[in-house]
């Protein structure tokens, strides 16, 4: 089987819904960003030790491709993501937040590369959520998607403080 089919070559592609875009569309950009987002937290995955945390990323990786597929594919509601993506986070961030001493300084990134990795991650989920806003502009989302990329960086900062 050929991984190449040229059919881009020319500066188009395809959505799952079947639409011919520009490569340089929004819908285009959010998912380069999306998936940029899903390989570090691959990374920051491999880094960890096995148990709950690894666990949950690889949920929130399940969930930005399932988000991927619903910018893709806006009709399709199975790719919609549901408050209880959004809830999930949330209960994460506040079992995390519970251990955590208050802010006493700003958070300079580079305590260990995890840390490190962790923070890069935040930063790309941060690009990530604008580029979704400009996409929900010119192609209306699903109401949590907005919301759940905005609770993955206020993860990924309490996760991060927790490394």
């Amino acid at each position: 089987m050929r991984i190449y089919t040229g059919a881009g070559d020319g500066g188009e592609t395809t959505t799952l819904s079947g639409q011919k875009v520009s490569k340089n569309d929004v819908l285009i950009h959010f998912e380069g960003a999306a998936d940029e987002l899903n390989s570090h937290l691959g990374l920051i995955k491999a880094m960890l030790p096995g148990g709950d945390t690894r666990e949950f990323i690889e949920g929130i990786q399940l969930t930005l491709m399932k988000l991927m597929s619903h910018v893709s594919d806006r009709a399709n509601e199975r790719y919609f993501v549901g408050a209880d993506d959004v809830g999930g986070l949330e209960r994460e961030i506040d079992r995390l937040s519970a251990n955590l001493p208050p802010l006493a300084a700003m958070v300079v990134p580079g305590k260990n590369a995890a840390e490190a990795h962790i923070h890069i991650a935040r930063a790309v989920a941060r690009r990530t959520e604008r580029l979704l806003v400009a996409v929900n502009a010119e192609y209306p989302l699903c109401p949590n998607a907005g919301a759940y990329l905005n609770r993955l960086s206020d993860y990924l900062f309490v996760l991060s403080r927790q490394e």
